[in-house]
């Protein structure tokens, strides 16, 4: 061992060293997320555990009309989710939203309960389809957005999607998520209009509709 100043350079280029490291470490790191107006949480979540069948091969797309511009774009955003995954399985086939529409008027369907009679296996013959992606959105009426404005307290945005068997009516995928909207800045009750709550609204949704879709898509692979 050499004396305290003979030891000094080393211990200095050591020291020179570990700062380095972290400088370059840090400098790989990315950049820290601008956080998103919304508290997300998955409610039902069947499609990690267990992945749509190989047999989907055509599949329809069914989802409630929509009378707000939020909702007729989430909808939006979700079907064309249903295109993509293609990308996965290229074999499988859509069936034309269109058709769908007409398929409604004999057969209802809904996101809750099991959906299986002798109806539904012809209705899904008459489409061509041999299952059904069922979505709906749920989120903040206005009456709610109001209260949330007295209140400051906002019910969440709800997507949720299913797949069933039109053969069987057999479940093959359920997934809900929420997404609760955030005030950007202070309360609630510090917005003066119902104009002014679009913002975190809308990131509330687009919090909900990417998460549903990325579970959708996983669900494939």
């Amino acid at each position: 061992m050499g004396t305290p100043v003979q030891r000094l350079p080393s211990v200095l280029a050591t020291a020179a060293a570990v700062v380095l490291s972290l400088s370059l470490e840090t400098g790989c790191r990315p950049p820290t997320p601008t956080p998103i107006a919304a508290d997300t949480l998955p409610l039902d979540l069947v499609t990690m555990d267990m992945p749509v069948p190989q047999h989907v091969r055509r599949l329809a797309v069914w989802y409630p009309r929509a009378g707000e511009q939020e909702l007729a774009y989430g909808y939006t955003r979700l079907e064309e989710a249903t295109f993509q995954l293609k990308r996965q399985r290229s074999w499988i086939k859509i069936v034309d939203r269109r058709n769908v529409d007409q398929l409604t008027e004999e057969q209802r369907f809904q996101l809750s309960g099991r959906v299986a009679d002798d109806s539904t296996v012809r209705v899904g013959k008459w489409i061509g389809a041999d299952s059904m992606v069922l979505f709906r959105i749920e989120g903040p009426t206005w009456r709610e957005r109001l209260l949330a404005r007295m209140y400051g307290k906002m019910p969440p945005f709800v997507v949720s999607s299913k797949i069933i068997s039109l053969e069987s009516g057999e479940v093959l995928y359920h997934d809900v998520v929420t997404a609760t909207p955030v005030p950007a800045s202070g309360e609630w009750s510090e917005y003066a209009s119902d104009y002014e709550l679009r913002p975190a609204m809308h990131a509330a949704l687009d919090q909900a509709l990417s998460t549903a879709i990325l579970h959708l898509h996983r669900s494939f692979r």
